[in-house]
């Protein structure tokens, strides 16, 4: 069997690069279900910056995601597929948009009663250079945990009180 890989076209800057080492204050599986099941704590999170967030399953490992995402002062579509291998890593295809053919990998580790996120970026764009590319994932990441931290931690203390 012979397999056929279609040629990058021309205008796409392809960028590689990795964000390692943000430390959540919350056991593996406590911010993995903040992350993915979570329907109150995570949407609040980054209700200024994501609107109009869809999921449709599409196996036991993986689903469509669709949203609205700040960009400046206007709305940017985007679309993912996200497959989760539970409790160890996160893979996002983004299917559209901006970065349409980039792939996300988000590794979780324990570290006692925290988790380490480790993000390995392989990046597509036909807007920016591969410099704003990367500058423009980690401001995004640097947003999300500043964002998500205060809401994990309400969402941890909600799960600890639960019967």
């Amino acid at each position: 069997m012979s397999v056929r890989s279609r040629p990058i076209p021309t205008g796409v800057n392809l960028v590689y690069f990795e964000d390692r080492g943000a430390v959540y204050d919350a056991p593996p599986d406590v911010v993995w279900d903040f992350m993915t099941k979570d329907q109150t704590f995570h949407p609040r999170a980054h209700k200024g910056s994501v609107r109009k967030f869809r999921s449709r399953k599409l196996s036991d490992v993986s689903e469509l995601l669709s949203w609205e995402e700040r960009e400046g002062r206007s709305w940017r579509a985007r679309s993912a597929r996200m497959t989760e291998i539970r409790p160890a890593v996160r893979i996002q295809e983004d299917l559209d948009g901006r970065y349409a053919g980039s792939t996300l990998v988000f590794l979780y580790a324990p570290l006692g009663r925290k988790t380490r996120v480790d993000v390995l970026c392989y990046m597509r764009s036909t807007e920016q250079t591969p410099r704003q590319i990367e500058a423009w994932w980690r401001r995004n990441f640097a947003d999300n945990f500043r964002e998500d931290r205060p809401w994990l931690r309400r969402y941890a203390k909600s799960v600890r009180r639960s019967p």
